[in-house]
């Protein structure tokens, strides 16, 4: 289930998330100059019990199945909230990338898609709920899979790997009827389609007149090192 939830306070302002990212290595995947507008909460299923909190570590067997997320708009964002990616017509895509495929060392198969929802709807007053349903369900929401959840599965002796959410939003100049009829599912999953080693999400929200509004990272190892 996938939630968007009235504007709070989340205790951290734009920055303090920024620097935060910075030294877990998340921002990699996105742009230098990169401001969240919400804060994402990500649990996975009963029988999990892993979260997704800035660089948590989570064993693959805790991320098989997709997970809950809820979006809570940062509040004190008086400069960037209502924004033109944040008005109640606006439509959302969530997506979770792999940028370390296939490890860090010899990243062959980076960046690794391994999720994309579109449609995703906010209410003008921030308390839509239920906005993204299990994955069983989507023929009858608004929001559909662009490509279906692939649960994290790091090869053997590959160390760490950084599973990353991304919340995108169409960029305010986008007015390209192509793109805001929907972004286009990639190719394949490896380098998202682009056949080159280190594409991904970054281009394909490029090509799709997408910008990064909110994100998340956990790690992940198989467990033979």
């Amino acid at each position: 289930m996938f939630e968007l939830t009235k504007r709070q306070n989340t205790g951290l302002f734009p920055r303090d998330v920024i620097a935060l990212w910075s030294y877990k290595e998340g921002l990699r995947v996105l742009d230098e100059d990169f401001t969240p507008l919400f804060s994402l909460n990500i649990w996975y299923p009963k029988g999990h019990n892993a979260s997704v909190d800035l660089g948590s570590k989570i064993k693959p067997s805790d991320v098989s199945r997709a997970p809950n997320v809820k979006v809570l708009p940062i509040e004190d964002n008086n400069d960037l909230i209502p924004s033109p990616t944040t008005r109640s017509n606006t439509t959302y895509t969530f997506v979770l990338t792999d940028p370390d495929a296939t490890s860090r060392a010899d990243p062959a198969k980076a960046e690794m898609c391994h999720w994309i929802v579109t449609g995703i709807s906010l209410d003008a007053d921030y308390t839509g709920e239920a906005v993204i349903p299990a994955p069983a369900d989507f023929q009858d929401s608004k929001s559909k899979e662009l490509m279906s959840y692939y649960p994290p599965a790091p090869p053997p002796k590959t160390g760490y790997h950084r599973y990353v959410f991304v919340l995108l939003a169409p960029k305010p100049s986008n007015s390209d009827a192509r793109k805001s009829s929907g972004p286009e599912k990639p190719r394949e999953r490896p380098h998202w389609g682009y056949g080159r080693v280190g594409k991904g999400v970054r281009d394909w929200a490029e090509d799709n007149g997408l910008t990064p509004v909110g994100a998340e990272f956990f790690y992940a190892e198989n467990e033979k090192q």
